[in-house]
C-alpha cells in the first residue's frame, strides 16, 4: 500500500511512502523525485499529473491518497464520496495495512517510544519494535493487546510464516517486541506468565566475493560516489549504516582513521585508512563537497539512503553477471575472509569489525580454512577406474 500527501511544510511537494522495497523501482520513473532521509519518505511535486502519474504506476487500489489531496484536485467531491473512500481501507481483512499517524499516536506506541528512548535504545530497535506492534494491534483488533493468549500470539505466529512468509529473524523481532511490551509497559514477567517460543535461526555461512570479483565490481561502478561508497567498505569492514553516516569531522586524515560513533550495539570504535583509500576519499571530497556526512544526497545535507545504496549495488552485481546471492554486505564479509587468507589474526579481525564476542568472528573461519584443502577424501584412497 502506497500512502501519498500533501507536505506540511511545503504544500507544493507531495510525501510518497510505502514498506515494499520493490516500489523503489516504480518511483524512479517519477521525474524530479528523491529521497527525504529525515522523514523516511520519497518526495515529489505537487502536480495533477504527478498525482495522475501515481495512480498509474503503483495501481489505483494500491494508493491511499488523503483527503487534502482528494479535495485539492476534486473541489466537488462530497464528504459521503470521502468516507466511502477511506472505508475500504479499514476493512478487517486486511491485516498488513501501513502505519498511519493515528498508529503513532496510539497509546501503547507513545508508551514505547518513551519507555525505549529514556533507556538509550537506538532507532533501528525503537523503530522495528513500534512496526511489530502496530501490526499486532491491527491483527488483533478488536481484542487489546493486553487480552492476547498465548495460543492466540502463537496464531498470530504461524500467520507470519505462512501468510507473510516471515524469516525467522523477524519472527525474533516480533517475539521480542511483545515481550517489551508484557514486561515493560504492562510489568508481567513473561517466563513465568506467557511463556514465549524460541525460533531457530538457520545458521548460514555468509556469501563471500573472490578478490577478482571485487575489483570487476568496483571498476564496472561508474558513478564515482557509489565507487567511493564501495571501496571505503571494503577496506574497512564498514556496515553499510555505519558508511552513510560517516561526518567528515569523525575522519582524521593525520593518524589516518575513522571514529564509528555509536555502531551497532551503540559501540564507538576505530577504522584504519590506508594510503590509497585515504587518496581516494580526498578526490571524492574535491568533486562533492559534502558539508556534514560524507555521503549526502544530492538535494540536501542529509547523509545518503542505505536502500539506493543497496540497489545501486546489486544492479552493478547484476551487469558482472555474478551469480552468488551477495548483497553489498558481502563487501564487509569479503574483507573479514580476505584479511584470514592474509594471515591476519581473528582478535584483530574482531576488533576491525567492531564484534564483541569473537564467535561472532570465528564464523569467517568456516568460509576459509586453508587447512581443509589439504584433507584427502578417503574415496580418492579406493583402488577404482570408474572412468570407463
Amino acid at each position: 500500500m502506497v500512502k501519498i500527501d500533501i507536505d506540511k511544510r511545503n504544500s507544493d511537494a507531495l510525501l510518497v511512502e510505502f514498506e515494499d522495497l520493490s516500489s523503489n523501482q516504480i518511483i524512479t520513473q517519477i521525474p524530479q523525485r528523491r529521497w527525504s532521509q529525515s522523514r523516511k519518505c520519497w518526495v515529489v511535486e505537487n502536480t495533477r499529473h504527478n498525482v495522475i502519474l501515481i495512480g498509474k504506476l503503483f495501481g489505483k487500489n494500491n494508493c491511499r491518497f488523503s483527503s487534502a489531496i482528494i479535495t485539492l484536485y476534486k473541489p466537488e467531491v462530497t464528504l459521503e464520496e470521502i468516507n466511502q473512500y477511506f472505508s475500504r481501507f479499514n476493512h478487517n481483512s486486511w491485516k498488513n495495512k501501513p502505519a498511519t499517524r493515528e498508529d503513532y499516536n496510539h497509546p501503547i506506541i507513545i508508551s514505547l517510544d518513551k519507555h525505549m528512548k529514556v533507556r538509550n535504545y537506538s532507532y533501528r530497535t525503537i523503530s522495528n519494535y513500534r512496526s511489530h506492534l502496530i501490526k499486532m494491534i491491527h491483527y488483533f483488533s478488536p481484542t487489546t493487546l493486553k487480552e492476547v493468549s498465548k495460543e492466540h500470539f502463537e496464531t498470530y505466529l504461524d500467520y507470519l510464516v505462512t501468510k507473510r512468509k516471515q524469516s525467522a529473524s523477524s519472527l525474533n523481532v516480533a517475539i521480542n517486541a511483545f515481550k517489551y511490551y508484557r514486561e515493560n509497559l504492562l510489568g508481567i514477567a513473561t517466563k513465568s506468565y506467557f511463556l514465549m517460543p524460541n525460533i531457530i535461526r538457520a545458521k548460514q555461512l555468509p556469501e563471500v566475493l573472490h578478490q577478482t570479483e571485487v575489483e570487476k565490481i568496483l571498476e564496472k561502478t561508474t558513478n564515482q560516489k557509489f565507487r567511493t561508497i564501495f571501496c571505503l567498505i571494503y577496506s574497512t569492514g564498514l556496515r553499510l549504516s555505519e558508511a552513510t553516516n560517516i561526518k567528515i569531522s569523525s575522519i582524521n586524515s593525520k593518524n589516518k582513521t575513522i571514529f564509528i560513533k555509536n555502531g551497532k550495539g551503540k559501540k564507538d570504535r576505530y577504522v584504519v585508512l590506508s594510503d590509497k583509500i585515504l587518496d581516494l576519499l580526498r578526490s571524492y571530497y574535491k568533486v562533492y563537497q559534502p558539508k556534514e556526512y560524507l555521503f549526502e544526497t544530492d538535494y540536501n545535507f542529509d547523509p545518503i539512503c542505505t536502500r539506493t545504496v543497496q540497489r545501486v549495488f546489486a544492479n552493478v552485481v547484476k551487469q558482472c553477471r555474478i551469480k552468488k546471492h551477495v548483497g553489498i554486505h558481502s563487501l564487509r564479509h569479503s574483507f573479514a575472509t580476505h584479511l584470514l587468507e592474509s594471515g591476519v589474526d581473528i582478535r584483530y579481525i574482531q576488533e576491525l569489525l567492531g564484534h564483541s564476542d569473537i564467535t561472532t568472528t570465528m564464523r569467517y573461519t568456516h568460509v576459509h580454512n586453508a587447512a581443509l584443502k589439504n584433507v584427502t577424501s578417503p574415496f580418492d584412497k579406493l583402488n577404482l577406474n570408474l572412468a570407463k
